[in-house]
């Protein structure tokens, strides 16, 4: 056997329920092509399943499988294969037409359907460790003809059924493999049994032992002794055809959730989502410079969200990117701690509010514009608080917030000290405005002159939200230290790794909003200074942000933001639960940003509205059954959006390491004991405070006035 006519098989992935008129219209399309290939239909059980495989000689493999993509829609073709080499069974049979009149009588084909769904039955009988196989091959063709004239009567009315159609000379094989031959034989005569449903009165089918040989090798027989009919043959393929509203199928997976396999645009090689659920062996990828156009994941916990990410995050880690990732939780932050790349490790900043050494984050210090981080911390803390935000409240904290951010090594942890502590405050205000005295010195001064009682007031909304944050040790560990040893744009200009476990069931979700919060807005800071940079200099970096509602909090328009970031080399993977979650901005923008959508198993709500951006490929049954760690993905090709494919996303390697000892070594080389920073806080309320005077003298409560 040359190379051109050795046959290769590949596995169908069928969509069930087949309606018999598209099971008819294939088997037609495949009497048509020319020079007639041998094709082998094979239905197999196993494992309580049953699989679909087909098999041609390999010039002819492409002609078939379009053959067949085009009549039976949503059809799933893995990658071609031979037949593997040794036995494949422990006992076989074949079977053959009988005729019990002058003419060739035709099988009941008109019972496809019935009998379909019992040899699909006696199919999935076979175990864990047992085979049974339902073989027809297909050789010569008979094009439809005219009866001889000389047939009257009833043998006429026979002729006509059987020579109206294609007919096929063929040769059908039922072969079985398990622990011992009587079990063989057994699952063997279940399925002889249930392709006897064809039987009619004029057509019997019969069995009888074989030698495997033929079977395994798929060898066609010297003589054609069995011709069928188009009808006849698409009954017994065993494919699932049912009526659209019939019950499930025995052995067949169920209609939901649909396998959508990967088109030829989706990419192998990239940023791995996972392997298609339709071709196990197919990898789904995304190519980074795509990934920058966002990616969105929607999922609820359990589903596999937090795998995918900690497999986009080892990912780029091993590919030596930048890498921010914000875990609401911490799991997710050890996960990746115990698998990442060992070359990468002195790369990685934990932060952590437990911590006893905790890594400062300081939007106030460094920045190249000192009222630009002003402005964005005035904004996260307007987006956590806006239900107690007045006019006073954004004067006051906007003035602090500048006063601190000029200062050049202040933190937050002082903005309670310079709004209550009126010799510290002297010594903080004093220079800056004496250098804006029509600006922050004119505040001041006006600020001076109110009254205890109204000064009070006008700071009661905001500190009744900063100090109970800055109560927990660990949040002033890490928002009080002036001079961090770690800088946010190191994750930009050096490549770093920085890893946030926000903790939140233990520091409390407005104390994790916080310092989410205020990370993300100043990595948003950071990315703006890429501007100035050359294009060809930003290498990529990813940020990772799970339960995006909570932490996604940057100044001015989210969708014009995240669109910015794509062109500054900054590529946001957001993740959330839910779409009720999202509040209508986050909503917007991450719909018309993030480029690239993943979605596990939903909610009807949110199921409904995914299946409505699939047009028509999906409906929400199929996205509300997903198991865990499948989902349908929509991914990004060069910036275009491919069609949704269904992936089953890989589990992450096993742990390598403790993360107990990358974050020990995180901790010495970023962090700073808690003991330190305090230290440094409470020298300022004991050194010795500038006594200068400027302004306008404060009021006594007596003289009246309020806020």
């Amino acid at each position: 056997m040359n190379e051109a006519t050795r046959l290769v098989f590949v596995t169908l992935s069928i969509p069930a329920p087949l309606s018999l008129e598209a099971a008819h219209a294939a088997v037609v399309a495949l009497a048509g092509l020319s020079r007639q290939p041998q094709i082998v239909i094979e239905a197999l059980g196993n494992n309580r399943h049953v699989r679909w495989r087909i098999g041609t000689p390999v010039r002819h493999r492409h002609q078939v499988i379009e053959v067949l993509r085009t009549h039976l829609p949503g059809l799933v073709v893995d990658e071609p294969k031979p037949l593997a080499p040794g036995p494949r069974a422990d006992v076989a049979a074949k079977i053959r037409v009988r005729s019990r009149s002058v003419v060739e009588g035709s099988l009941a084909h008109e019972s496809t359907e019935s009998v379909t769904r019992g040899v699909l039955g006696a199919l999935a009988v076979a175990g864990r460790h047992e085979r049974v196989h339902l073989q027809v091959i297909l050789g010569p063709r008979k094009t439809p003809q005219l009866p001889p004239q000389q047939l009257r009567g009833g043998d006429r009315t026979l002729a006509v059924a059987k020579l109206r159609e294609f007919r096929f000379g063929c040769a059908i094989r039922v072969a079985a493999t398990a622990a011992d031959d009587d079990r063989a034989r057994h699952l063997a005569e279940r399925v002889i049994a249930a392709v006897r449903g064809l039987n009619a009165p004029t057509a019997q089918l019969t069995a009888t032992r074989m030698a495997t040989t033929s079977f395994d090798r798929a060898r066609a027989p010297w003589f054609w002794t069995t011709t069928l009919s188009v009808s006849e043959v698409v009954a017994l393929t065993a494919w699932p055809i049912a009526h659209r509203d019939a019950a499930p199928l025995p052995g067949v997976p169920s209609r939901h959730p649909k396998l959508l396999p990967a088109s030829a645009s989706t990419l192998k090689e990239g940023r791995t989502v996972g392997v298609s659920t339709a071709q196990p062996e197919r990898p789904i990828a995304i190519s980074v410079r795509d990934s920058l156009s966002g990616i969105a994941i929607t999922g609820p916990t359990g589903v596999g969200k937090s795998n995918l990410l900690g497999q986009f995050a080892l990912a780029d880690i091993a590919a030596g990117r930048g890498l921010v990732v914000i875990d609401p939780k911490g799991d997710l932050i050890d996960d990746i701690l115990q698998r990442a790349d060992e070359s990468r490790l002195d790369d990685i900043a934990v932060v952590d509010a437990t911590d006893s050494a905790p890594i400062g984050i300081n939007g106030l210090v460094g920045a190249t514009d000192p009222d630009l981080a002003a402005d964005t911390t005035l904004g996260v803390f307007h987006s956590l608080w806006a239900d107690a935000w007045g006019p006073r409240t954004q004067d006051v904290l906007h003035a602090s917030l500048l006063t601190l951010a000029r200062r050049g090594d202040a933190s937050i942890a002082m903005l309670p000290l310079l709004l209550t502590n009126p010799g510290f405050r002297r010594s903080i205000v004093g220079r800056v405005a004496r250098e804006d005295p029509m600006g922050l010195g004119g505040f001041w001064a006006w600020w001076e002159s109110l009254s205890d009682n109204e000064q009070a007031q006008a700071t009661a909304p905001l500190l009744r939200r900063v100090r109970p944050i800055l109560l927990r040790p660990g949040l002033r560990g890490i928002l009080g230290q002036r001079r961090p040893k770690f800088d946010l744009s190191d994750v930009f200009t050096k490549r770093r790794i920085l890893l946030v476990s926000l903790e939140k069931g233990k520091i409390g979700p407005e104390a994790a909003a916080l310092l989410g919060s205020l990370i993300v807005s100043q990595l948003w800071t950071a990315t703006l200074a890429r501007a100035a940079q050359s294009p060809q200099s930003r290498h990529p970096v990813t940020i990772l942000i799970d339960e995006v509602q909570d932490y996604l909090r940057l100044p001015g328009d989210i969708g014009d933001a995240l669109a910015q970031a794509r062109g500054l080399g900054v590529g946001y993977t957001l993740a959330h639960q839910h779409l009720g979650q999202l509040p209508k901005s986050i909503r917007e923008a991450v719909t018309a940003n993030a480029r690239t959508r993943i979605a596990f198993q939903l909610s009807h709500p949110d199921a409904r509205e995914f299946a409505s951006l699939t047009s028509g490929q999906l409906e929400p049954a199929d996205f509300e059954t997903l198991p865990a760690f499948h989902a349908y993905a929509q991914i990004l090709h060069q910036n275009t959006p491919g069609p949704w494919v269904s992936v089953t996303t890989t589990k992450m390697p096993d742990p390598v390491r403790s993360a107990a000892s990358i974050r020990r070594r995180s901790r010495e080389r970023y962090g700073q004991p808690l003991s330190e920073v305090e230290a440094d806080l409470l020298s300022l309320t004991e050194r010795r405070t500038v006594r200068e005077s400027f302004g306008r003298t404060k009021r006594s409560d007596t003289e009246g006035g309020t806020s």
